[in-house]
């Protein structure tokens, strides 16, 4: 008998426990802006794709969710996944209620991850004021930085930036002209990635030389992947977009209303693949073939 009660006591602290997550995922949506107090910004980015220009180097892997996944009906495979995922990409060191109060929520997050630190997060809370539980400030150019052990804020630019202080502060220094950032490395390649997107990811670099290889050899340096839905169509989609280094392209073979391709002269490509069944389109892939270039021996006998 009290085992029995243990084992349902420990269901209804689980049960309790995914209430409260998801209460606190639901919490962050973006709300009503009546009554809002504002804040003053210098500037406004679209999203990730601009968001990268401040990004400090460093960073190897980005993760971005947009909130409109919440407009997906209950049940969604897509809805559910993404869901999960901004879960895991919250974490509660920073995203506590005693450390930073987000009153009219968030319509879209990336965050930006660096080996052996806290990672780095841009959050789109339009133009509402942040409420952070400083303890300090520090001071980077012209700006005054609300600072707390191991956490500050940036809230000058939309979206704002909080996470490592050491992090935090260059991002000031990109937005002053002092430093540089990763944008010579991804906003080349992000910026002709059509559609928007309810959950993606990307790396560049090394990083991005592990996700793809042929015969253990890394063939590219950038690596895009991004899911979204289709309303007209009602269909997912994913979109793959990749720099490869050598020979290598996305195959047209297939290429029809569900399956679009695109290669630049510059090794770049990108590739959108639709789908009614979401688990058809996360476990989709693009064609990737090479090309060889051979040198036809020229007859040099001189001839009348």
């Amino acid at each position: 008998m009290a085992r029995r009660m243990e084992k349902k006591s420990a269901r209804i602290l689980a049960v309790i426990l995914a209430f409260i997550m998801l209460g606190s995922v639901f919490a962050y949506m973006m709300r009503g802006t009546r009554n809002v107090e504002t804040r003053e910004v210098v500037i406004r980015l679209d999203d990730f794709r601009e968001y990268v220009k401040y990004v400090p180097r460093g960073a190897i892997f980005f993760e971005y969710v947009n909130m409109s996944y919440l407009q997906l009906p209950e049940g969604d495979q897509l809805r559910y996944t993404v869901n999960k995922m901004l879960q895991d990409l919250l974490i509660r060191e920073i995203f506590s209620r005693s450390i930073i109060e987000i009153p009219h929520g968030f319509t879209q997050i990336l965050r930006v991850y660096y080996p052996n630190n806290m990672p780095l997060y841009f959050v789109d809370a339009k133009m509402t004021k942040i409420y952070f539980a400083k303890q300090d400030e520090m001071k980077v150019g012209n700006y005054s930085v609300p600072v707390r052990p191991g956490i500050a804020l940036f809230d000058k630019i939309s979206p704002f930036v909080i996470g490592n202080p050491t992090a935090v502060r260059v991002v000031v220094e990109i937005f002053q002209g002092k430093d540089e950032s990763v944008a010579n490395e991804t906003y080349p390649y992000l910026s002709r990635i059509n559609g928007s997107f309810l959950y993606a990811w990307f790396t560049f670099g090394e990083a991005a030389g592990r996700v793809l290889k042929v015969n253990n050899t890394s063939i590219s340096d950038f690596f895009f992947e991004g899911w979204g839905y289709n309303p007209i169509n009602n269909t997912y989609y994913k979109t793959w977009g990749v720099h490869f280094i050598g020979n290598y392209f996305f195959s047209k073979t297939n290429e029809t209303e569900f399956c679009k391709i695109k290669n630049f002269e510059d090794g770049f490509s990108v590739a959108v693949l639709e789908d009614r069944d979401f688990g058809k389109i996360v476990q989709a892939q693009p064609r990737i073939l090479s090309y060889k270039i051979t040198f036809k021996p020229v007859n040099t006998t001189n001839e009348s």
